[in-house]
């Protein structure tokens, strides 16, 4: 999907999406604890969401995407010790190699079309991270929640999860975003985790709590499938 597109469109939405921050993003802040000091690679970091609450929180953090407007906009919004850089720069690497205590990733390898890509994207990862660094990785959990409705979004019924196979996610708002992706198992991601270097795995799916939020399908099925894994 071009974000470029949808830049500010995408920033505005991730203000409102319960489901993402109660469910996904806090979630991903408790398994990283303690985060203060650690220095953490936002890989697929966007408008920066995410990479700001995490430096509100006392982290060093790097943000790459591969969207030059969804950076604009991160930068814009974020504080100014935030880096934030272009997938393809160089710099990266040159600067980066074995930096990171931690990384993240979320909703990124969603977005990729073959496990060959995939697994280049993680050997990447894998190199900027120090060995034992963790890794969280998030994605929609399609294999518990095909054609579930929750609060700030919808996985769009698919009567086929094929490997591979072109899934819907829609993010709900005036106007929704429908957002492209693929249909990856859990029994995938942790083969090309592995494959990149990274073990230990710890799996969460978490369900939304009786706390008086108007939640949808939360309660019963799983928006996230959240995969921690180590730097081997």
């Amino acid at each position: 999907m071009n974000y470029d597109n949808i830049a500010e469109q995408y920033e505005k939405w991730g203000h409102g999406a319960t489901t993402d921050w109660e469910l996904g993003h806090k979630k991903i802040a408790k398994l990283l604890e303690p985060i203060k000091g650690k220095r953490i690679l936002d890989f697929g970091c966007g408008s920066g969401k995410f990479s700001i609450y995490l430096n509100n929180l006392g982290a060093e953090v790097i943000g790459v995407d591969i969207s030059q407007t969804q950076l604009e906009v991160a930068r814009r919004v974020s504080d100014k010790s935030i880096q934030y850089f272009i997938d393809t720069d160089p710099t990266v690497e040159e600067k980066f190699t074995g930096y990171f205590d931690a990384g993240v990733m979320i909703f990124v390898l969603c977005e990729i079309s073959s496990q060959e890509i995939m697994g280049q994207v993680l050997s990447r990862v894998h190199k900027l991270l120090k060995p034992g660094a963790e890794l969280v990785v998030l994605n929609p959990n399609w294999e518990k929640s095909n054609g579930k409705e929750f609060l700030t979004h919808q996985l769009k019924y698919s009567p086929e999860l094929k490997l591979g196979g072109s899934v819907t996610t829609i993010l709900k708002g005036n106007p929704s975003i429908h957002v492209p992706d693929f249909f990856w198992s859990k029994d995938v991601y942790i083969d090309m985790l592995s494959k990149a270097g990274f073990g230990g795995f710890e799996i969460s799916e978490p369900l939304a709590p009786d706390d008086g939020t108007p939640w949808k399908d939360e309660k019963e099925f799983p928006p996230f499938l959240i995969i921690k894994a180590k730097n081997s």
